[in-house]
């Protein structure tokens, strides 16, 4: 009953926290933070100046960072919304990427409504005082006759020749269209079919994509002592949710696309990509100890020592990327025992150091907590993650301007970025008809290090089209 009572009584000492809002960017990738940054770099890349230019140039971003797969559904609560599917997932169907690209047109300042077909999801958007038909999932949008403007869906059931004779009248996109296999004439039998949906919402989603994200930050933050090595590859299995993980079509998507190939070139077929976390607070730092809450408990030695009754350490590992698996490791002096929380610490499952992959699986807020009556000797975490290769801030051939925003550190702590990638050399890319690693060859790896915030970091990648991106590693670490 004393142990009780002492551990009800005792407070709780909430840590100073871990590295907040650390961000990556470079001048030619798009910051993927916030809709609001998409919609901002999208344009700014592009140069976009009308509205019909800024539309397209938002719809083939999109078509860049997504691709065939199946509806990313997670558990409720949790939900999927356009930030979670771009920078988690990278897939969808058809209801779920256009919401996401209603998502970005809303953002852009227009109107969008959903125009439901027998079999396929469409939307449409509304700026300079008419409708605008986009369609990133079948890959098509239709210049009018007289190239005015982007055609709406009412006015190709009024002229079927705007999309029957759009390709050899150069009114389509020059790269992608209909690159899936799709055809025009299912295009316009499939408008035939259309019903137009009220005006949306911002919040009006479609199957498991929903309008906004809901409980979801894209924020990275890491403790010191963390290690998050994001790579461009993804390891056989290791999804946060059923399926594949590929691109349904195979590489039809990029391997003729004079911009979006050169990037994926290296790849194979668009797939999930993995990273991985590693954690293991040295608890003779005072910055990673920051990071730690701790109830009836202390720092003595390198070990964290309960100083009456039980002690308790939590352990915090938020990410915005869905955790797959993890391993956890403990060493105790005494009695211990460990819980571990996929929702923030509102619940928490009974652990035993190994494989704690069902408990973590598909979640983000993850944390770990320790209960002792001796010490707390040692506690380790390495768990892989799954997110979005194709909208991380990756290098480009030449001269790179990449800014590092360390967020808020612990007192004490320091944070490390670290590129690796493959400078790469093919045919002259002003003859190559096809990507796909044909006839490329690559230099030895490099490893690039940038400590601290300074700016600017600039990075000259050679060879004479986009590096093969090996990862991108953030580390936050005592001083």
């Amino acid at each position: 009953m004393r142990m009780l009572m002492a551990l009800v009584l005792l407070p709780l000492l909430p840590a100073a926290g871990p590295a907040e809002g650390i961000k990556v960017t470079t001048d030619r990738t798009v910051d993927t933070g916030s809709l609001d940054a998409i919609v901002r770099d999208v344009v700014r890349l592009s140069g976009a100046k009308t509205n019909d230019e800024k539309a397209i140039a938002i719809y083939t971003w999109l078509h860049h960072a997504i691709f065939h797969n199946a509806y990313p559904v997670e558990k409720a609560p949790q939900s999927v919304g356009p930030l979670k599917a771009i920078r988690v997932y990278g897939w969808g169907l058809c209801g779920g990427q256009h919401t996401i690209l209603k998502a970005l047109f809303e953002t852009a300042g227009w109107k969008v409504r959903y125009r439901g077909w027998e079999g396929h999801t469409t939307i449409e958007v509304f700026y300079d005082e008419r409708w605008h038909y986009f369609d990133v999932f079948l890959k098509c949008y239709y210049w009018t006759k007289d190239k005015k403007t982007i055609a709406g869906q009412d006015d190709i059931n009024q002229d079927p020749s705007i999309v029957l004779d759009a390709e050899k009248e150069g009114r389509v996109p020059t790269d992608n269209y209909l690159c899936c296999g799709d055809e025009a004439k299912g295009v316009v039998d499939g408008c035939k079919t259309s019903k137009p949906y009220p005006v949306s919402e911002h919040k009006d989603g479609w199957a498991s994509v929903t309008g906004r994200d809901q409980g979801y930050s894209p924020a990275l933050t890491l403790p010191s002592g963390a290690t998050l090595r994001l790579e461009w590859k993804g390891e056989s299995g290791q999804l946060a949710v059923g399926g594949q993980g590929r691109h349904s079509c195979g590489t039809k998507d990029f391997r003729s696309d004079k911009d979006l190939g050169p990037v994926l070139q290296h790849y194979g077929v668009r797939n999930h990509s993995n990273g991985r976390l590693t954690y293991a607070p040295d608890f003779t730092r005072a910055a990673d100890l920051a990071a730690v809450t701790l109830r009836g408990a202390e720092a003595k030695g390198g070990k964290l020592t309960a100083s009456g009754g039980q002690g308790v350490a939590i352990l915090a590992l938020p990410l915005p990327y869905a955790y797959v698996s993890a391993q956890l490791e403990a060493a105790f002096e005494g009695d211990g025992k460990l819980a571990v929380s996929g929702d923030g610490g509102k619940t928490w499952a009974p652990a035993a150091p190994g494989d704690v992959s069902a408990i973590v699986k598909q979640k983000y807020d993850v944390q770990i907590k320790a209960e002792f009556a001796g010490t707390l000797a040692k506690l380790r975490v390495e768990a892989v993650v799954e997110h979005n290769r194709s909208v991380q801030p990756y290098l480009l051939q030449g001269r790179n301007q990449v800014t590092v925003a360390p967020g808020k550190l612990a007192p004490g702590a320091a944070l490390s970025v670290t590129y690796a990638y493959q400078e790469a050399t093919g045919p002259d890319p002003a003859k190559r008809q096809r990507f796909e690693d044909q006839g490329v060859t690559y230099a030895a790896a490099k490893t690039l290090t940038h400590e601290g915030a300074a700016e600017p970091w600039t990075i000259e990648v050679g060879g004479n089209t986009a590096p093969r991106m090996l990862y991108l590693e953030y580390s936050v670490h005592g001083k």
